[in-house]
């Protein structure tokens, strides 16, 4: 996921209307459906049910507005955004954003909860391995260390009662890992909150969130196979929850002929290659988009126990031999 600044494309709008299908009042509930590109570097659409087109365009209007807002305080690839001009600070202790101070926080708290499996500063590592790579050469030992040793520094510390963040190492980060369900999550409430409108469905790139009166049915992409609109490995039905997916089968670096993935594990430095997929459904979104994220760094044991403290998760796990691993429900 690439939090970058949003740049809408074109609205596709339409509407279906079903007394059945859909969530039931005193007056006709409608669909309404748009799809974007381009949005925190992927794409997005949008469902919407409300009764009236009026409604629906001001909810949309909402989530837009958000997203937006959301993308020029957490942005990395931003250079004018909160988090970037934060970035260009040092050994001050300056005062930030409601929202960015969550995030990090949110980073420190998972941190811990994964035993390091989850790191701001995991890009530090993700840059060793691309500049290996155009070298088709994989990282030494020694830079393998260093690395690993650069991103187990602190890199910030926050003081809750003055909202402050004091940025400390020079290492690069990247608020990514459960960002994009933290945006889709505002989004999502800040659509509800602009009028009459019974429920909506917030997706950006795979990863989404049904908040209302509705249960949407989430398709899961196998990620064995080539083409994303291949028939799915499962299927889900939601209501009033998160869902959020991470995989390393379709980025990564090729060395050699052999394939490397995208996610790397902060703690050793070497990319996570066990787990190909691993989906959350989860009230919270940025749990979900949290525990999708880690469990593809931790192993699979590592990985139930941590969902076990998350009240509400459940999971599919793909491991590189095709192993389903999932939670009960």
């Amino acid at each position: 996921m690439r939090l970058s600044s949003c740049c809408f494309a074109a609205l596709l709008l339409f509407t279906v209307s079903n007394t059945n299908a859909y969530p039931k009042s005193k007056k006709t509930t409608h669909l309404y459906t748009s799809h974007y590109e381009n949005v925190l570097g992927t794409s997005m659409e949008l469902k919407i049910y409300a009764t009236s087109s009026q409604e629906a365009a001001n909810a949309e209007t909402a989530a837009l507005n958000e997203i937006s807002r959301m993308s020029k305080i957490l942005s990395a690839y931003d250079a004018n955004s909160e988090f970037s001009k934060w970035l260009k600070t040092s050994q001050q202790s300056e005062h930030v954003s409601p929202e960015l101070f969550e995030v990090l926080s949110l980073f420190d708290q998972w941190k811990t909860r994964t035993d390091g499996a989850l790191d701001a500063s995991a890009e530090v590592i993700t840059k060793l391995w691309k500049q290996a790579a155009a070298k088709q050469r994989v990282p030494t030992t020694e830079e393998l260390s260093d690395a690993v040793a650069e991103t187990q520094q602190t890199h910030w510390v926050l003081d809750a009662s003055k909202q402050t963040a004091t940025h400390l190492s020079h290492a690069p980060l990247v608020l990514n890992s459960f960002a994009k369900s933290y945006i889709i999550k505002h989004a999502a409430d800040a659509a509800l909150a602009s009028g009459n409108v019974n429920a909506i469905v917030v997706n950006i790139g795979g990863d989404l969130v049904i908040f209302g009166d509705l249960k949407e049915t989430v398709q899961i992409s196998n990620p064995k196979n080539d083409a994303e609109n291949e028939t799915p490995i499962d299927q889900l039905i939601v209501s009033n929850k998160a869902v959020a997916t991470s995989g390393n089968y379709r980025r990564g670096e090729l060395i050699n002929g052999h394939w490397y993935s995208h996610i790397v594990d902060p703690r050793t430095g070497i990319p996570a290659d066990n787990i190909i997929s691993a989906t959350v459904v989860a009230p919270n979104a940025t749990d979900a988009g949290a525990l999708a994220t880690a469990f593809n760094v931790m192993s699979p044991a590592e990985s139930i126990k941590l969902a076990s403290t998350i009240a509400g998760a459940e999971y599919l796990i793909i491991t590189r031999d095709g192993e389903r691993i999932a939670s009960k429900g």
